[in-house]
C-alpha cells in the first residue's frame, strides 16, 4: 500500500534542519560582515579560522561560503581557497549599467501600483536613516528603500533580474558609502535627499519625470567612482 511521504521518513532531520539554520545564520554573519567592509576585498576566509572565530564545525562554514559565492561576495582559486572578491572598476560599470536598464522602468511602474501602505513605508525608511548615525545603517536602509519601491511594481521578471544584482549592489554601496563619508561626511544628508525627491515624483506619477530622477539618481552614483582610487 502506498503510503504518505510525511510518514516514510523523507522529511528533513532535526539535525539536518539544524544545521541549515547554523549554516544560515553564518552565512548572514559573514555577509554583514564582509559588506561592512570587516573583511577587505582580496581577504582570505579559511575555514578552521572561521570555525573557530564562530564556534561551529566547519560543514556549516563550508555551506555558507558556497552560498556567498553563488552570490559573487567570495571566490573560490584553483586551489579552493576562498577570497572575498575584489572589486574593479569594471565590475561597477557593469552594475551601473544593470541599474540603468530595470531600475527606471520598475519605478515607474511602481508609481503606478503603489498604495497608502507602500509610501508609508518609504517614509518609514527615510526616518529610519534620519535617526542613525551608522555610515553601515545607512547603507542598509538605501538597499532597502529601493528594494521596497523595485517590489512594489509587480513586474516579475524585472524583480527577478534586479535581485540577482542585489547582493553586488549591497557590497559596492557599503564600500561608497563609507569612502565617500570619509570624504565629505554628508552621505546621509544626500541620501535622505534623494530619497525624499524621488517619494515625491512617484507621487506625482509623471513617467518620464520618475525614470529622469532614477537615471540621475543611478548616475550620482556613478560619480562616485573615481573615489575609490584603490580599483583596479
Amino acid at each position: 500500500m502506498k503510503t504518505n511521504d510525511l510518514s516514510t521518513g523523507h522529511m528533513p532531520s532535526d539535525n539536518k534542519l539544524k544545521r541549515q539554520t547554523l549554516a544560515q545564520a553564518v552565512e548572514a554573519r559573514l555577509r554583514t560582515e564582509i559588506v561592512h567592509g570587516l573583511h577587505e576585498p582580496g581577504a582570505m576566509l579559511t575555514e578552521p579560522v572561521l570555525s573557530t572565530e564562530m564556534g561551529v564545525s566547519r560543514s556549516p562554514i563550508r555551506e555558507a561560503l558556497l552560498n556567498l559565492q553563488r552570490d559573487g561576495i567570495v571566490e573560490f582559486d584553483d586551489r579552493g581557497r576562498t577570497r572575498v572578491v575584489s572589486m574593479t572598476a569594471a565590475d561597477f560599470e557593469d552594475l551601473y549599467f544593470l541599474r540603468l536598464a530595470v531600475e527606471p522602468m520598475l519605478a515607474v511602474h511602481a508609481a503606478a501600483r503603489a498604495t497608502d501602505s507602500d509610501y508609508a513605508a518609504w517614509e518609514a525608511n527615510v526616518a529610519a536613516m534620519e535617526k542613525t548615525d551608522s555610515v553601515a545603517e545607512i547603507s542598509q536602509l538605501d538597499i532597502e528603500f529601493h528594494s521596497m519601491i523595485v517590489e512594489t511594481s509587480q513586474r516579475p521578471r524585472l524583480i527577478a533580474a534586479w535581485r540577482s544584482l542585489r547582493p553586488s549592489l549591497e557590497l559596492w554601496l557599503a564600500a561608497l558609502h563609507r569612502k565617500h563619508e570619509q570624504l565629505t561626511g554628508r552621505v546621509r544628508e544626500i541620501t535622505i535627499e534623494s530619497h525624499l525627491e524621488l517619494i515625491e515624483s512617484l507621487r506625482a506619477g509623471k513617467s518620464e519625470a520618475i525614470r529622469e530622477l532614477i537615471q540621475d539618481h543611478i548616475e550620482g552614483w556613478y560619480k562616485w567612482l573615481p573615489e575609490m582610487d584603490d580599483l583596479a
